[in-house]
């Protein structure tokens, strides 16, 4: 067990009544926290997939709780090489058995602003590098900018932005090293790509201009909160006779 500064106490669930029961009536009270045209913004998961997620060997489900109640859970994925994993259109250049697939974090809305999301982050990213993973890897709706700019705080990088195969969905996908220091990023040739006022009113804009940041070699990489704007870096470092293109290329995206 550990506690967070809440005085908090985690734990990994089991596959019992209380259990099931407790991720199913967070997962409602967030959704009911929705208005109607964003309550997709998380993935609906049915009492089948939550209890799977339970008895699975290689899913760890963990939970934040304050005394009995859930106000904070995550899922994590360690799959083995025999076995189909989720996400397999990304990172295919990796055995299953070198990545942890991070699923959403969900927190309790009367428990926000107190860090809940990181705190699950670090805790995912601390047993996956325990079972030997290298990369952890996850997949974050983008109509949800609150999770993937948490993410890309703690550290993830946006390498790929697309379309779920299974349902067309417009997603963001991220990844992180573990157990090694981040690869570095060239400081030339950077686009800086602001949010705007209204973040969620501007995500459609948003996503076609990272779509083409991502077809293009750039990685969403930092976050900056001064002015609201996530900074993308070319995946490798760019030569001179190139600069001038990149360059190009980010004023055309900017608008």
């Amino acid at each position: 067990m550990s506690h967070t500064p809440l005085s908090l106490t985690l734990k990994k669930l089991k596959m019992n009544t209380a259990d099931l029961r407790s991720l199913l009536d967070l997962q409602d009270k967030i959704i009911a926290g929705f208005k109607p045209d964003e309550q997709h913004f998380i993935l609906h998961r049915t009492i089948d997939d939550f209890s799977n997620a339970l008895k699975s060997n290689h899913m760890h489900v963990f939970g934040l709780y304050d005394n009995d109640r859930l106000v904070s859970q995550s899922i994590l994925s360690l799959p083995d090489d025999d076995s189909p994993r989720d996400l397999p259109e990304y990172a295919g250049e990796y055995k299953n058995s070198e990545l942890a697939v991070f699923k959403a974090v969900l927190v309790d809305p009367d428990y926000r602003g107190h860090g809940l999301m990181k705190q699950m982050l670090r805790i995912r990213e601390q047993v996956a590098a325990e079972h030997g993973r290298k990369l952890a890897i996850t997949q974050i709706a983008a109509d949800n900018p609150a999770s993937w700019v948490n993410a890309i705080q703690y550290g993830m990088r946006i390498t790929k932005v697309g379309f779920d195969p299974e349902d067309n969905a417009k997603v963001i996908y991220l990844q992180k090293r573990l157990n090694a220091k981040p690869e570095p990023l060239p400081e030339r040739g950077a686009f800086r790509l602001a949010l705007g006022r209204d973040v969620h009113k501007n995500v459609p804009a948003l996503f076609n201009k990272m779509m083409m940041l991502s077809e293009r070699g750039f990685i969403g990489a930092q976050w900056d909160k001064q002015n609201n704007r996530i900074i993308w870096y070319p995946s490798s470092p760019i030569s001179r006779p190139h600069l001038q293109s990149a360059t190009m290329f980010a004023a055309r995206a900017a608008r």
